[in-house]
């Protein structure tokens, strides 16, 4: 049966959000701290690494830059998956944009990541024009690196590194209420924390006598 929960998400009209510094590099420390701390993975057990380079959306994008890119990293990390970023409706017909995905083991984290910076300023591009993706599953921890008790649901972590560099964290404390100790929690959290966490998207699940997630609630410090 469920027990009441409390979440932390975007909304849906906002689905990422900026890291709390700016170089890659800085991003990244934060990301391994927040996890060897406060999680029970670590920076180099991603669930997903994917690499993305795009080809050119029109004629105010570096068509010939873009080419360059994909090729270069082709050359760095072999074949990619290729394919349209959209079909047409309601011909189906396949959008001349293209994206090239490249899935890396967790042994090319490292190498991704400083392929990045190194491919880094990137030129203006409608989409892209290169982009990694890493994501992280886990359950939250105490400052003692203890599991919290009663979690029923996998946190996640979602990371975009490109010229634009955000990420889509969704966090289930196992608290049944907004009560001190879950605020205490809360507020050691925040120190180790890669992003700013903002307390309006913080919410509690309503449960019903059959343990059904029925809605959720907005939640404030008393």
């Amino acid at each position: 049966m469920t027990k009441p929960y409390i979440v932390y998400t975007l909304s849906k009209d906002r689905t990422t959000q900026k890291f709390s510094k700016s170089k890659f590099q800085d991003i990244v420390k934060d990301i391994e701290t927040f996890l060897q701390n406060y999680t029970t993975t670590n920076f180099n057990q991603p669930t997903t690494i994917e690499l993305t380079a795009y080809t050119a959306y029109d004629e105010t994008d570096p068509s010939d830059v873009l080419t360059e890119i994909i090729n270069k990293t082709t050359e760095q990390f072999g074949s990619s998956d290729n394919k349209p970023i959209a079909y047409h409706y309601p011909t189906g017909a396949p959008h001349s944009t293209s994206k090239f995905i490249w899935k890396l083991s967790k042994d090319k984290l490292h190498h991704a990541i400083q392929y990045i910076v190194d491919s880094s300023p990137m030129p203006k591009s409608s989409f892209g024009p290169l982009e990694l993706f890493i994501s992280y599953s886990f359950k939250l921890v105490d400052k003692d690196r203890k599991e919290l008790l009663n979690q029923e649901h996998t946190s996640i972590f979602c990371i975009w590194l490109s010229r634009s560099k955000s990420c889509s964290p969704t966090l289930f404390f196992p608290f049944e209420a907004a009560d001190q100790k879950f605020w205490d929690y809360i507020d050691n959290l925040k120190q180790w924390l890669p992003f700013k966490l903002e307390e309006k998207y913080l919410r509690i699940a309503h449960v019903s006598k059959l343990g059904e997630v029925t809605s959720f609630k907005k939640i404030e410090r008393q």
